[in-house]
């Protein structure tokens, strides 16, 4: 054989293999973007759900620091409430009521956006404080069962 022609046959495959390698690259990278905007227009989907339910008795929005949908109430019998629960004086029944809502929420988000990601009711007066929290229709906490009260 011809070693010109070897040289060039041998040019030849490494070109092909690097034209498949960089196709594979640029694949992923699509596909990265792609699962990255479905998360977000799902989580902006959820926020909306929440939002609906709650109306203007609270701010709904995504913390992506914490990966939690934040429920922070304003309306002023919301925020009583949220702070008679944090003094010790919301009924527990008032509260039970309540927190059964977010789990049903949360595992309505859960199975109709398909995100893993809790919702959480925050202190009115710190947004960095949890009251309660949910994820797929299970509590992960609650403030008014938290010994370290």
């Amino acid at each position: 054989m011809n070693k010109g022609f070897k040289i060039m046959l041998a040019v030849g495959l490494a070109g092909v293999s690097l034209a498949t390698t960089t196709v594979v690259v640029n694949t992923n990278s699509s596909n990265i973007t792609v699962v990255q905007a479905s998360k977000r227009s799902r989580i902006n989907k959820a926020v909306s759900i929440i939002q609906e339910e709650y109306g203007d008795s609270a701010d709904v929005y995504y913390d992506k620091e914490n990966d939690v949908i934040a429920i922070k109430p304003t309306d002023e019998e919301f925020e009583d409430e949220m702070i008679a629960v944090l003094d010790g004086d919301e009924s527990e029944h008032d509260w039970n009521k309540l927190t059964k809502s977010i789990d049903d929420l949360s595992e309505t988000i859960y199975d109709d956006c398909h995100i893993k990601t809790p919702i959480a009711i925050v202190n009115p007066e710190n947004t960095d404080k949890v009251l309660y929290m949910s994820y797929d229709g299970e509590s992960l906490y609650d403030v008014m069962h938290d010994d370290n009260n």
